[in-house]
């Protein structure tokens, strides 16, 4: 009886491997593919995304503390 589940242990371990190494291989294969599909941005995209202005962020005056407010600085 202490021989069947044993066996049936590694047999479960050997399973569960085998389905880890199958999902990781999976999921490299999916990677590649999707680093492969990816393409470069095209000269059109590229030119208008340059002709649109950045706007610069304007930076407002910081608030002044509570002391500040208080003595007048």
């Amino acid at each position: 009886m202490a021989k069947s589940k044993q066996q049936k242990k590694k047999d479960r371990e050997k399973r569960v491997a085998k389905e880890k190494h199958a999902a990781s291989a999976k999921k490299r294969t999916q990677e590649k593919t999707a680093k492969a599909t990816l393409k470069p941005a095209t000269q059109r995209s590229q030119i208008m995304s340059a002709a649109v202005p950045k706007g610069n962020p304007v930076v407002t005056n910081k608030k002044s503390t509570f002391t500040q407010r208080r003595t007048g600085g």
